[in-house]
Order: C-alpha cells, then structure tokens, then sequence
C-alpha cells in the first residue's frame, strides 16, 4: 500500500484539485452573473453544474496525464475536502458537505466520459501498451 502512495504524482493531483476546482467556481459566478441560481432554475441549474464540473474534472486528468483509478480517487477525494471550506466559511452546511459527495462522484464519471480514451496508451506493433 505504501507503495502505491510513493508513486502517485502529488503535485499533478494538487493541480488538478486547483484547476477542477477553478473551472467550477468560475462557471458558478457566471450562472450568477447570466441570473441561473438553485432558486430560479431548479431543472437548468443542476445539469450546468454538473456539466462544468464534468468539464473540470475533464482538463483536471489531463493536468494529470492519467485516468488510472487511483488518481481519479484522490482527485475525488482532494475536491471533496477542498469544499470543505465552504463549511468552514459558513456558505453550506456540515451536512450539506457530506451529501456533497454523490454530486463529486457524478461529476467525476461525467468528467472521466468526456475525457474517453484520449489517454489511454497507444499499443504498440506487438499488441502491448507502450
């Protein structure tokens, strides 16, 4: 197990977290901006933030250069605590936060389907991933 997290690019992950992350808040302000709020457009506004977020996590694991399980795990996992400043700040809920998580799994596998097979390993002549 150790050896696993010796091996995982901890700064291409941190800077997936902040582009993922990024490209959410800015895309939030914007639907302010254009008047879509949770209030407003209760069917319109889930789905935009579901697709910007899947945008996100999209240019996240090209930051990254893999979409191995591992490093989609703790890309999940590093958002999930990094909202954990709007507890902290008191814009959500404790309970909010927790529940959350569905919304970062959702976007997650959105965010992995948009990016398809871009970065999977080309085969070389032989058959075998280079």
């Amino acid at each position: 197990m150790a050896v696993i997290f010796s091996s995982l690019p901890w700064k291409a992950i941190g800077r997936g977290v902040a582009v993922a992350y990024g490209i959410s808040f800015v895309s939030g302000l914007l639907l302010l901006a254009n008047g879509i709020t949770p209030q407003t457009d209760q069917a319109l506004y889930p789905l935009l933030a579901i697709l910007s977020g899947a945008v996100g996590i999209a240019v996240a694991l090209r930051v990254i250069g893999t979409t191995a399980i591992s490093h989609m795990l703790f890309l999940g996992v590093g958002l999930w605590l990094f909202n954990l400043s709007s507890v902290l700040l008191g814009a959500q809920t404790l309970t909010g936060w927790l529940d959350s998580s569905a919304f970062i799994v959702t976007t997650m596998i959105a965010g992995r389907l948009l990016v398809g097979n871009s970065l999977a390993p080309l085969p070389d002549s032989a058959g075998t991933p280079r």
